[in-house]
C-alpha cells in the first residue's frame, strides 16, 4: 500500500471520527443533563412545594425568611406536614412573637383542653404521620407548641428551642371525600 492511499484512508478514518464524535458526546451529554436533572430535581424540597403560604394563611403565623426544609408532604387526604430547622436566634424570635406555649404533662393548651388532649398526645399526633426518616419530637421543656384552629384548617406547630427543629402539620377537609 503506498504512503499516498494510507494517508487516504487514514484522512477518511478521521473525518469519519470527527464527524460521530461530536454527534456521540452531544448526545451523552443530552442524557447525563437529563438524567442529573430528574435526580436532583426528584426530591428537592422548596417553600413552594412544602406549602409555605397555605401554612402561613391558615395560621396567621410567617416563616422566616431563612430556614432549612428538612421534609415536607401532603397525603392530598386532608393532611400536610413539614419538618424545618431554624436557626437559634430565629428559634428563640418564632417562639416569643408567636406566643407558643411550653410542653408540658398537663392540660394547659386551651385548644385542647375541650377535647382533653395534652402536649404530650398533641406531639403523638403530629409523629404519626410523619415518615420515619423526621427526627422524633422531644416532649421536654425545650419544646413549645401553638395550634390554631380556623374555621377549615387545624394547625399545629412544635418547635424545639435547643435544636431548632420545627414540625408543622395542618389538617384540612377532604372535600373529595376520598
Amino acid at each position: 500500500m503506498s504512503i499516498r492511499k494510507r494517508n487516504i484512508e487514514l484522512e477518511k478514518r478521521n473525518e469519519k471520527g470527527i464527524s460521530i464524535q461530536p454527534q456521540l458526546l452531544r448526545k451523552l451529554a443530552i442524557v447525563l443533563l437529563l438524567s442529573v436533572s430528574v435526580f436532583s430535581c426528584k426530591n428537592v424540597k422548596t417553600k413552594s412545594t412544602c406549602e409555605f403560604d397555605f401554612f402561613e394563611n391558615s395560621s396567621g403565623i410567617k416563616f422566616p425568611e431563612s430556614v432549612e426544609i428538612i421534609d415536607c408532604e401532603d397525603d392530598l387526604e386532608g393532611l400536610i406536614w413539614l419538618n424545618l430547622k431554624f436557626d437559634q436566634k430565629t428559634t428563640k424570635d418564632f417562639i416569643t412573637e408567636n406566643e407558643m406555649h411550653q410542653y408540658s404533662d398537663k392540660l394547659e393548651n386551651s385548644l385542647w383542653k375541650f377535647a382533653g388532649i395534652d402536649d404530650s398526645e398533641l406531639i403523638e399526633s403530629v409523629e404519626t404521620y410523619l415518615n420515619e426518616k423526621i427526627q422524633k419530637i422531644p416532649k421536654n421543656q425545650s419544646t413549645y407548641l401553638k395550634t390554631v384552629e380556623t374555621e377549615h384548617q387545624s394547625v399545629t406547630y412544635i418547635i424545639n428551642k435547643d435544636s431548632g427543629y420545627f414540625w408543622g402539620q395542618i389538617g384540612y377537609p377532604d372535600w373529595s371525600g376520598d
